[in-house]
């Protein structure tokens, strides 16, 4: 599954998927996969690992028009190339994408500063 290239090994033995089956607006099967993590030490080793495989350009065009990636619950959005993650590849992409939704809680400081302190570090 192409979505295990999103993760970092230490997540890989779980199941982390929920295959959901909806009907596309033209009645065409759509599958869809949704993760969510709770604990603090995945939820860190995923954002880590995710934003490191982005590309320096990719991570500044987010940092650079963040209020167009994200918005005031502090969720950051980001869509990726499916057919380059097939190839190994992550990057930023519009057509046909994969769809991460990262919070990033207020309790910890600005969501926004958080989202950069990830882009940076990664």
């Amino acid at each position: 599954m192409v979505l295990t290239r999103l993760i970092p090994d230490s997540l890989k033995g779980r199941q982390l998927f929920t295959r959901r089956y909806i009907q596309g607006h033209y009645g065409n099967p759509i599958v869809t996969f949704e993760a969510r993590l709770t604990k603090p030490s995945e939820i860190g080793a995923f954002t880590t690992f995710f934003l490191s495989q982005l590309s320096s350009k990719d991570k500044l065009a987010i940092q650079r028009d963040l209020r167009l990636y994200s918005d005031a619950d502090g969720n950051l959005y980001i869509r990726i190339d499916k057919q380059q993650t097939f190839r190994g590849i992550v990057q930023l992409g519009e057509e046909d994408p994969i769809r991460v939704r990262m919070k990033f809680t207020r309790f910890a400081g600005q969501a926004t500063d958080l989202m950069i302190k990830y882009m940076e570090s990664g």
